[in-house]
């Protein structure tokens, strides 16, 4: 009987662990807040990391805009976030900047306080890994303050 209970406590245990891991994995909150670009790859070719120096993506519950070097506004718009899938799945309906009424389709991953963001152009499909291709665009943020 005494094995039995400590069977059970150590399962209830290992499957409470699982699922905070589960949760983890799938709190897109974690997302919100003030990013720093830290590199950026357009077309299977990484930017100088002058050029990315200085530009920030600003992140809420529903919305995510990216701004330049000069805090102006270069793309933004409201998202929607799968994350039941791994890497999880981002829409982009862009209300701001060059692709202003038109959809984006990517991928995001979080690792601690780096943010990996990789979309496509608009009217093309997700991107399937964070190596960009020809029409595709990938962020590596690092969020601000930490």
């Amino acid at each position: 009987m005494g094995r039995m209970l400590l069977t059970a406590a150590l399962l209830a245990c290992v499957s409470l662990a699982w699922a905070e891991d589960r949760k983890a994995d799938t709190d897109a909150s974690k997302m919100i807040g003030t990013w720093k670009v830290t590199a950026c790859e357009e077309n299977g070719k990484a930017q100088a990391s002058s050029d990315v120096k200085g530009k920030e993506v600003k992140i809420t519950r529903d919305t995510i805009v990216c701004f330049n070097k000069d805090g102006k506004v270069e793309k933004g718009g409201t998202y929607t976030l799968d994350t039941s899938s791994k890497p999880w799945k981002i829409t982009l309906k862009c209300t701001e900047g060059e692709h202003k009424g038109k959809t984006l389709k990517g991928i995001v991953k979080m690792e601690g306080d780096t943010l990996k963001l990789c979309h496509a152009k608009p009217d093309k499909d997700a991107p399937a890994d964070f190596k960009t291709k020809a029409d595709q665009c990938s962020l590596t943020l690092e969020r601000k303050g930490r």
